[in-house]
C-alpha cells in the first residue's frame, strides 16, 4: 500500500471502509518505508497516536526492505531517469521501495497517484519484475 492511501485515511477518513475490511483479512501489507513516511509527517501527538494504532493493527504485515530490494530500487531509479529525465533519488526513493517491495511480494499496490506508481511498474518491468497498480477513490 502506498503512503497516499494512509495519509488520506488518517487526515480525512478516506478509504476507511476498504481498510476496515482488508486489514482484518490480512490482505494489506505495508512496506516499512510507508511507516517511516507516516511517522515523519506526524506533527502532533494525535498524529503519532494514529500512526502507532496503525502499526499495531498491521503488526506482522509491515514488511521490511530486503538487501536486494535496495539494489533493485537503485536500478529502478536509473531506469526511471533514463525514461523521464534526471531525478533526485531522495525525492523518489520511498515510491521506488514501495514498488520494489510489492514486486517481491507479488502484490498489488493500492495508490491514489496511479500515474506515478505506474511509472515505477514500467521501470520494474524493464528489470524483469512485475507489479499491479490499483487506484482507489475516496
Amino acid at each position: 500500500m502506498d503512503t497516499s492511501i494512509l495519509v488520506s485515511y488518517l487526515r480525512a477518513g478516506h478509504y476507511g471502509q476498504f481498510l476496515r475490511r482488508e486489514i482484518p483479512r490480512g490482505s494489506v501489507f505495508l512496506p516499512g518505508v510507508v511507516l517511516y513516511e507516516l511517522q515523519a509527517g506526524a506533527t502532533t501527538r494525535y498524529d503519532r497516536a494514529d500512526v502507532e494504532t496503525l502499526r499495531r493493527a498491521l503488526g506482522q504485515k509491515i514488511v521490511g526492505t530486503a538487501p536486494d530490494d535496495w539494489l533493485l530500487a537503485g536500478r529502478c531509479l536509473a531506469r526511471y531517469a533514463e525514461r523521464w529525465g534526471r531525478v533526485r533519488p531522495r525525492d523518489h526513493l520511498a515510491d521506488a521501495l514501495v514498488a520494489v517491495t510489492a514486486a517481491r511480494l507479488r502484490a498489488t499496490v493500492a495508490a491514489e497517484d496511479v500515474r506515478g506508481m505506474t511509472r515505477w511498474a514500467w521501470a520494474l518491468r524493464r528489470l524483469g519484475a512485475e507489479i499491479r497498480v490499483e487506484g482507489l477513490t475516496p
